[in-house]
């Protein structure tokens, strides 16, 4: 399974043209990568916010992702302790979580991930 290192370019369109560069994601269709990027929507994404343009992530990505066929959009915030998650695949959009909880990853069955261990490492 090919793994890449960040940053790594995602072009989610053409026209007109949108280049993103997600911290962490999921590639299902491995025919997606050329070598140097994915061409198209990952299945999975997960954007840790950076304290200077918090919007980018909330509002910006979550529209190219969105409308781009992402299935599944987690935004980490260590500032708020929080993991809004959004499902695309059913319109499921923005339902909060805080750090201490284990978080379903709804594509996939039986995947949680726990933010309570991931949390020792942020801080």
């Amino acid at each position: 399974m090919p793994r890449f290192l960040c940053p790594f370019d995602v072009k989610l369109n053409d026209s007109p043209l949108t280049i993103v560069q997600p911290d962490l994601l999921v590639i299902c269709d491995k025919n997606k990568l050329d070598g140097k990027r994915c061409n198209g929507a990952p299945d999975f994404i997960i954007e840790i916010i950076s304290p200077g343009n918090p919007a980018d992530d909330y509002i910006r990505k979550l529209y190219y992702y969105k409308n781009a066929d992402v299935r599944e959009y987690w935004i980490v915030d260590p500032h708020r302790r929080t993991v809004p998650v959004n499902f695309f695949e059913q319109d499921i959009l923005n339902i909060q979580y805080f750090f201490e909880a284990t978080i379903k990853v709804n594509i996939y069955d039986g995947l949680y991930i726990d933010f309570s261990e991931i949390d020792v490492l942020l801080n």
